[in-house]
């Protein structure tokens, strides 16, 4: 009897759900739906397996770790190098508007992410707001959305706003990478390196009067700097405006680095320091 006309056992679906589940995660497209035959009345009962496969269907497949996802996409050609072209330095350097802008990296070629993802993420909320906040890169809610922050951390980063009295029409909310790394990772220095001045060109179009960035990643990458984001959320720092060449104006911006909402998520404990740093943006608006 051939593999297409073998009725699954319970176990053998529960493994392939697991299985196809972390395909998604990694963000492994599948080109053909699989179709699960059905059982009918009267099939003979299926062979016995060998153990070494009994033992496969038994088992649940172990949760992926990042490092291991990462290294499954670098496997599966995801961490190959992007085709040449224009930098993403020179794709902006004549970009004077947000909706030029938004062209310009939707046409950038420069960076791999863009080859796994669904769609680019740009920006939501409202581009003459004064507050811009920044944050790392896509989820799988915004890679099919095309938005950012719009998941579970985007309901608790709005949530966190509107307590104190801020609505989206008040905010403007963009990432450091506009495409989502494979099984939500973080993007690595390489890809943010390459992403950085698409990024900064956002910030100087957009200019805000106050610059939130929240995470390790958009912290350490805008703020120029080494140190934690623990250490560095709750103080007001100072970002550098860039012109179209990617150098600095002597143009600042007051800065407040912040948790990200998905680490808030994973550690509802520090939600208090959160509650800290929003205190300390409503009182200096």
């Amino acid at each position: 009897m051939s593999s297409a006309q073998t009725p699954l056992s319970q176990n053998d679906e529960k493994a392939l759900k697991a299985l196809i589940a972390w395909w998604e995660d990694a963000g492994i497209e599948l080109d053909e739906p699989i179709v699960r035959p059905k059982k009918t009345e009267g099939s003979a009962p299926r062979p016995a397996q060998p153990s070494s496969r009994a033992a496969f269907v038994r088992e649940k497949p172990a949760e992926p770790t990042r490092a291991a996802t990462a290294h499954a996409a670098t496997a599966a050609g995801f961490g190959k190098p992007a085709p040449e072209g224009p930098s993403a330095q020179d794709t902006v350097a004549n970009v004077k508007t947000l909706e030029e802008l938004k062209q310009a990296i939707e046409n950038f070629d420069g960076c791999a992410l863009k080859r796994t993802a669904r769609n680019m993420v740009f920006s939501r909320g409202n581009p003459d707001a004064k507050i811009m906040i920044v944050g790392e890169a896509p989820g799988r809610d915004e890679d099919e959305q095309g938005k950012p922050f719009v998941g579970r951390s985007g309901q608790l980063l709005d949530a966190m706003f509107k307590a104190i009295g801020l609505e989206e029409e008040d905010l403007y909310i963009s990432n450091i990478v506009n495409w989502r790394p494979p099984g939500n990772r973080n993007p690595t220095q390489e890809e943010v390196a390459i992403c950085l001045p698409l990024i900064e060109r956002h910030i100087a179009i957009q200019n805000p009067d106050t610059l939130i960035v929240t995470g390790g990643v958009a912290a350490q990458s805008l703020l120029r700097s080494t140190t934690g984001i623990t250490k560095l959320r709750g103080r007001w720092a100072e970002y550098l405006l860039k012109d179209e060449q990617g150098s600095e104006t002597g143009i600042k911006v007051r800065t407040l680095p912040m948790f990200h909402p998905s680490y808030l998520l994973r550690r509802p404990a520090e939600k208090r320091h959160a509650w800290s740093d929003l205190l300390l943006l409503k009182t200096q608006q």
